[in-house]
């Protein structure tokens, strides 16, 4: 019965280790059904607890009342952790001891065995869950003294801001600790099955002619040994096998068992060696698995054999028996007689022979075990089994085998030490590294990190807290560059990243984000993280209802994730829900008290609440956390301020600034606070020196022009104060300054708005600022200063565009006012380029530009500016001299306005003015559609189709806002007969649905869905409604400008669908991700016909981009390097970014794209 429950047992372990839960319960259940003892139970509840089934397995231990087994006493306690019976788990690792502080090791390697470490473990975890940080120290502190190596101890104390000696990680302690893994090993409960299948004898070893060396322990007692410990190997298991007898089996080699150990060996008068047997009976072994040959003796301490050996190969007969091992002599110490009767002994050792099936009489065989000389108290013996041929007399030099072996080993020793010294010492540094960052010493952490070697460093461990350094340090470009490199090396690594999600949230990174937040979802929807990238995502584009839901689902899934609390309360803050974001503060800070983001939001709340005093307590909890963080030291030393300490804020902001002299929230802070103080000077210089640091910031003009106004300066204030609008032109930082105000205003009056400022300036301050209007009239250390200031924001010329008039009865009163020009590559509907509604002034710095040429728009270019009589105006042109310059501007008429005349021929028709492009894009668009002459006239004849970008400026002059093409009038002169699809642009949409991908300046990226538009909405609908040639080799697309990239990149994406390309003036600057995409691209079948088309007098990297294109084209193409006809590039030296030029070139074009229509 015996071997069967042992046979079942290796069953169900090889379930387990084979993910095969299902069976292994099944088998489980079967043998607890038929043998209700202590070893069914803990197998049935330990695979219950593997398969996920924790609730069956704690209630099965709770009702079998077998707690009293180590094994089955840590398994019900982790059951009862991981069903939060925080109480209950503690009472069963405690065992009957008063209290936690007064349990040693001792007393839990009594009560827990070699589970002792893991029970403090499990102890320390229930503490730290239940709020005693302080008893969780000392458990993880007593189980890392029983077990180094568990670093998740380790994690756990540098989480709790304790500090470790890392000495721990060393050879010493390691070899201190050598008797609890001898103890370990010798209690293994589950072993791999490519180990178990190692000792699978074959057929050969396990004869009629093998030995029995029985022992003196009964089969009982040897049973009870057995108890609760999985098979460390196993045989082929067959029917033959499960109806063997147990106390028939023979060819098992015993040895004394450790209860008689002890007591025996200290007489060894009293001790009497095992004898050799026959058997009574062999079995059968059916079809045993093979197993390799080795050299080297296996030490099998599981079963009590010290040492068995052969002449070539170690073969372990198997059969579980928990006994303590001694060993029997070397045969050339033994008797001669015993060496004659051994060689009657038929052990062969080949493995792949067939176990012969007649038993012949075995002969009695007794080996006298020697006492060695070196240690008379000591009795060892040793078995040695010789396998032979056919041939008996021949022999093998033992002693030369053994040499050999020993050597073996020694080298194999030797180098295994050496992979254990350098695991010791990476863990080392690892914990040293940890325990620097767990202290929020950021730098002195990186520096430990980057010592690692190579092969450790890149690493999905070291890789995220290296970044996650660079994160606390707010070096998010360096953290997001180690945390790319993480993604790209270990795409499946998901833990963490939610750190990432906010690097890149700082970053304003959208696109990354986002593509971040669609992988990490797309990999595991379940991981908290992919919740809080989402949650981080729809943060940055405002979407905070939806963004609440993504952190609430990340805590769902993670319950004990403070960070993802802390990302809820700072999304409730945004959204002034104050109570809610307290409430998931505090649950954070419960989570992990040393949390100072939690601490730090946590303040912000009492911040915005004014309660100061609650704020500082806070601040200063977060900075006793994180000492070095200039940030929450600042926030530390406004609290202060609010709470008139004053001088002791200054005091904080000096220490922050000594830490990182260049942080922009630091100088605001210290210039507003001087600014309060009345040291009017000193705030001047913090904020030119925040100036340099933040050019763009308009709270930092704002504070200039405060500044200046008590410094008497009016004229700069006035400037500084008209940058500030221009800079915030929508008054979005209106409540910021409001703020500002409130901290270091003390005089009301001057709480100016934007407005007050100009009216406020009296006559004496005018007549001030005229006598300084001119440079040479301002002192010389003012005139430093004021080109030190231009400078420094323009890096060249600033220019203050003013609108003088605009068309009185054709402008609507709502209609925002754009400047687009060569500077902003023409975009109409620049928001860096809008003018001030109120003011209608716009500010501009321009850097490294003399000639500037510019239009006005009302946000697209069918409502741009016109002549009087509704014709296209010239571009405007202005060169840019001296530093500070203005304009003012009178816009006669709008195009859309003008009502001017229409220029389209007869062979033209508006197709639909509301055409659906849905489902790819939310809008709809005027679709036009030129049919040749002979359309109406050959019923019968099919056309090529062109599909043609930017519609209003092919036709008609009318719609365009600087010429038409006239594709009409050329068509009618030309022997091509086509039909041309014009597709009407979005206007202020343009850019997003014109460019493959964004850019990080004007966005865009959404030439997918356009594209999609045109081939799945648009191309069924025409080739079905007129007669068309739908073949690739008869469609064609082109476009100008934007319109020129998109058509390439039609090229390369819808290769089967367009076999001709018109690419006028391509806008390749846009951004270099289209050299990427064609570089890495390959055409399936021929590749479609290019023609380009640039002038020398467009932008200064146009026909170099161009050429680009076309050279890496030819590089990745065949045909377009060897056939003239497939790719055709033409520039023209007075060509310039206009439709006047892709008028003229665009019947070349035709004439080359379809030759013979």
């Amino acid at each position: 019965m015996s071997v069967t429950i042992e046979s079942i047992k290796v069953y169900v372990d090889q379930f387990i280790q084979n993910f095969d839960y299902a069976d292994a319960i099944f088998l489980a259940e079967r043998l607890y059904a038929e043998v209700k003892n202590d070893e069914s139970i803990y197998l049935l509840a330990r695979t219950y607890y593997l398969s996920g089934n924790i609730n069956k397995s704690y209630w099965l231990l709770r009702n079998s009342s077998i707690e009293h087994v180590p094994n089955a006493k840590l398994l019900l306690a982790k059951c009862c952790f991981d069903t939060e019976k925080l109480y209950e788990a503690e009472s069963i690792l405690v065992g009957n001891c008063s209290s936690i502080s007064a349990l040693g090791v001792d007393d839990f390697i009594n009560d827990h065995g070699d589970q002792a470490a893991y029970a403090l473990q499990l102890l320390a975890k229930v503490c730290e869950k239940s709020d005693r940080n302080q008893k969780a120290s000392e458990c993880y502190r007593k189980s890392l003294k029983l077990n180094p190596f568990l670093w998740s101890s380790f994690e756990a104390l540098c989480r709790l801001g304790e500090r470790v000696d890392t000495s721990i990680f060393c050879s010493s302690a390691i070899k201190s600790n050598q008797s609890i893994i001898e103890y370990n090993q010798s209690q293994t409960c589950l072993t791999p099955y490519t180990e178990l299948i190692k000792d699978i004898p074959s057929e050969n070893q396990v004869t009629e002619n093998s030995m029995n060396i029985s022992s003196n322990i009964p089969i009982k007692e040897r049973s009870q040994q057995r108890l609760l410990q999985a098979p460390a190997t196993v045989m082929k298991l067959t029917d033959s096998i499960l109806n063997v007898d147990s106390t028939n089996i023979s060819g098992v080699i015993t040895s004394t068992p450790i209860g008689l150990l002890s007591e025996q060996l200290q007489d060894n008068d009293k001790y009497t060696p095992p004898t050799i047997k026959p058997p009574d009976y062999i079995p059968t072994i059916r079809n045993p698995p093979l197993a390799p040959k080795r050299q080297n003796t296996r030490m099998i301490q599981q079963y009590g054999f010290d040492d068995v050996t052969t002449s070539t190969s170690t073969t372990a007969i198997l059969h579980r028996h928990e006994i303590a091992s001694t060993s029997i002599s070397d045969t050339r110490k033994a008797t001669t007689s015993t060496r004659k009767e051994n060689k009657s002994i038929r052990a062969t050792t080949k493995r792949n022979t067939r176990v012969t099936k007649t038993r012949p009489p075995c002969t009695d065989v007794t080996i006298t075990p020697v006492p060695s000389s070196e240690s008379p108290n000591k009795m060892t013996t040793r078995s040695q089994v010789r396998s032979s041929n056919t041939n008996l007399n021949c022999s093998t030099d033992t002693e030369t085998i053994n040499k050999r072996e020993r050597q073996r080993k020694s080298q194999s020793n030797q180098r295994t030490s050496e992979i254990v010294e350098n695991i010791i010492n990476v863990f080392k540094l690892l914990g040293q590294g940890l325990q620097h960052l767990s202290q929020f010493e950021c730098r002195q952490a990186i520096e430990l990190f980057e010592t690692i070697s190579l092969k450790h460093l890149h690493t999905p461990w070291i890789l995220s807290h290296l970044a996650n350094c660079y994160y606390h340090l707010h070096d998010y470009q360096k953290s997001s560059l180690i945390y790319r490199e993480l993604r790209t090396k270990f795409p499946y690594h998901i833990d963490g990243l939610e750190y990432y999600s906010t690097v890149l949230w700082h970053l304003k990174d959208d696109i990354a984000l986002a593509t971040l937040a669609h992988e990490l979802s797309e990999t595991d929807r379940k991981h908290p993280a992919s919740w809080c990238a989402s949650g981080n995502c729809l943060s940055l584009n405002h979407e905070y209802d939806k963004a609440i839901q993504a952190f609430k689902r990340a805590i769902q899934l993670a319950p004990e994730s403070d960070y993802a609390y802390t990302l809820l309360g700072n999304e409730y803050s945004l959204v002034d829900e104050l109570e809610r974001a307290m409430a998931c503060f505090r649950k954070a800070i419960q989570l992990n008290s040393r949390s100072y983001k939690a601490w730090n939001g946590m303040a912000m709340v009492y911040l915005k609440q004014e309660k100061f005093q609650s704020a500082e307590f806070n601040f200063t909890k977060a900075t006793n956390i994180f000492q070095t963080n200039p940030d929450l030291i600042c926030h530390l030393a406004v609290a202060q301020h609010k709470c008139n300490r004053s001088e002791g804020a200054l005091s904080l902001l000096n220490d922050a600034l000594r830490i990182d002299s260049k942080n922009a929230l630091c100088k605001f802070h210290k210039a507003g606070l001087l600014l309060h103080l009345e040291r009017y000077h000193e705030a001047l210089t913090e904020l030119e020196q925040l100036r340099q640091i933040a050019p763009k910031e308009s709270l930092v003009y704002y504070l200039l022009s405060k500044v200046h106004r008590h410094l008497k300066n009016f004229h700069y204030s006035y400037m500084y104060m008209s940058w500030c609008m221009d800079l915030d032109p929508k008054g979005a930082n209106n409540q910021l300054k409001e703020n500002a105000d409130k901290l270091y205003s003390k005089d009301e009056d001057l709480l100016l708005g934007m407005e007050d400022l100009a009216s406020s300036v009296t006559e004496d301050d005018q007549s001030q600022m005229q006598s300084q209007s001119s440079l040479q009239d301002i002192q010389p250390m003012d005139s430093k200063f004021m080109y030190d200031l231009v400078s420094s924001c323009t890096n060249g010329v600033t220019v203050q565009f003013k609108l003088r008039q605009l068309p009185r009865f054709y402008t609507p009163l709502n209609d925002k006012i754009y400047l687009a020009s060569s500077y902003n590559r023409w975009s109409p509907n620049d928001k860096q380029f809008e003018f001030n509604s109120l003011t209608k002034s716009l500010l501009v710095d321009f850097q490294n530009i003399t000639n500037l040429e510019f239009k006005i728009t009302r946000g697209s270019w069918s409502t741009a500016e016109t002549w009087q009589d509704g014709t296209d105006r010239t571009n405007r042109k202005l060169t840019l001299s001296n530093f500070l310059q203005s304009i003012e501007i009178s816009v006669e008429q709008w195009s859309d306005t003008s009502g001017g005349v229409h220029t389209a021929t007869n062979q033209l028709y508006i197709l639909d003015t509301n055409f659906s492009m849905s489902p790819y894009l939310p809008s709809t668009r005027r679709i036009w559609i030129y049919l040749p002459r002979s359309y109406s006239i050959e019923s019968n004849r099919r056309y090529p189709v062109v599909y043609a970008h930017d519609g209003q400026n092919l036709f008609d002059t009318r719609t365009s806002f600087s010429g038409e093409w006239g594709i009409d009038e050329s068509l009618d002169a030309l022997s091509q007969q086509l039909i041309v699809v014009g597709i009407d642009n979005g206007g202020s949409e343009r850019i997003n649905e014109l460019t493959p991908f964004p850019n990080s300046n004007y966005g865009g990226g959404q030439a997918d869905k356009y594209l999609d538009f045109i081939v799945k909405n648009l191309r069924p609908y025409i080739n079905t409604h007129f007669r068309t040639k739908p073949e690739r080799e008869n469609t064609a697309i082109l476009g100008s400008s934007l319109g020129g990239l998109c058509s390439l990149y039609a090229a390369l994406r819808h290769e089967d669908i367009f076999g001709l390309i018109g690419i006028f003036s391509p806008s390749l600057w846009f951004t270099n991700d289209i050299y990427t995409y064609a570089q890495n691209h390959r055409f399936q079948n021929s590749p479609p016909r290019l023609y380009f088309v640039g002038g020398q007098l467009e932008s200064s990297s146009m026909i170099s981009d161009m050429q680009r294109m076309v050279n890496l084209l030819k590089g990745t193409t065949k045909e377009y390097k060897e056939d003239k006809n497939q790719l055709a590039i033409i520039i023209a030296s007075d060509g310039q970014h206009q439709e006047w030029f892709w008028k003229r070139e665009f019947p070349n074009s035709i004439k080359w794209l379809f030759p013979s229509s």
